[in-house]
């Protein structure tokens, strides 16, 4: 059958309940999960986007904040929500999981099947949420972007422990563009420095890679190089869902056929501009562009 170009990416991934626990004691209860910061980061560029997810029936209002934004939602209803509960403390942030999603099934791709969509993007919050030949059958369907944080996640009696990606030279052919930490890097690779996680990475079969730092970004295209621009950042306000606006800036920039030196600065601007305020990018594409030209002293051309 053949569709009409009716969607830019379709997601998948947990839309989830978190609760953020402060030092001071102060709690913060927040809608948060992968696909849900970038699809409102894309939908805020100007892309289409449809996110399929899996919440229980008595949370299905989490969702609402999304569809207003102008993002196309599919629920499968699910027995339970992913929730969990982010504890900030000296030592850093440690994740408590108080509830788990329903891992996701090759039946559901159907949903982007459906409509002609330009890429697939998979947002795991654990090992188990996708599978080998999930990751395979959606590369048949479209480009797939995957955000590896999820892969290196295990989750054991609520607590989550930092493991290899056990599967990952399995799956590099059928991924367009891996998205990870420096932290997930490492894990993946045992490199410590950007360009050698990058090289690395590349090494192992990923064709194009997006690495965020605390410093900004880098972006490595297997053959072409790697191209980094740094955040810019006055204060930050809004940490939570960095990772997955910088991935939706990227694939807006790739969306708009930026090449990747002006893919680099324009994912860049755009986190810089989410970092500086809380919940998910507030800014329009013609925003980040005005940001770019006023703070990183550069011009970008969108096509």
């Amino acid at each position: 059958m053949t569709h009409s170009v009716t969607l830019d990416v379709c997601a998948f991934g947990y839309i989830t309940r978190e609760w953020e626990v402060f030092p001071d004691g102060n709690v913060r209860e927040i809608i948060a999960g992968p696909p849900y910061y970038f699809s409102a980061a894309l939908a805020r560029l100007g892309d289409r986007v449809r996110v399929v997810t899996k919440v229980a029936e008595e949370d299905v209002s989490i969702l609402e904040g999304l569809r207003e934004l102008g993002v196309e939602v599919i629920n499968i209803p699910a027995k339970s929500t992913m929730k969990s509960k982010l504890l900030y403390k000296p030592s850093g942030r440690e994740i408590e999981v108080l509830s788990r999603g329903e891992p996701f099934v090759l039946n559901d791709l159907r949903l982007c099947r459906e409509v002609r969509i330009r890429y697939v993007y998979l947002g795991p919050l654990s090992t188990e949420d996708f599978n080998l030949e999930f990751v395979k059958e959606a590369a048949s369907i479209a480009p797939v972007v995957l955000d590896v944080q999820g892969f290196t996640r295990r989750i054991t009696g609520g607590k989550v422990e930092y493991v290899d990606w056990d599967w990952k030279v399995d799956a590099a052919p059928s991924i367009s563009v891996l998205k990870l930490d420096d932290r997930e890097g490492k894990l993946l690779t045992g490199a410590e420095e950007p360009e050698d996680i990058v090289d690395s990475l590349h090494g192992i079969g990923f064709r194009e890679v997006l690495l965020t730092t605390r410093w900004g970004v880098f972006i490595g295209v297997k053959g072409r190089g790697i191209f980094s621009a740094s955040f810019k950042v006055k204060e930050v306000k809004g940490r939570t869902g960095r990772g997955d606006t910088a991935t939706a800036a990227y694939v807006h920039s790739k969306l708009r056929g930026l090449k990747p030196d002006e893919a680099a600065v324009f994912t860049a601007a755009a986190t810089s501009l989410k970092l500086m305020k809380p919940g998910p990018l507030s800014v329009d594409e013609e925003g980040v562009l005005k940001f770019i030209s006023e703070v990183y002293g550069a011009r970008i051309s969108v096509r």
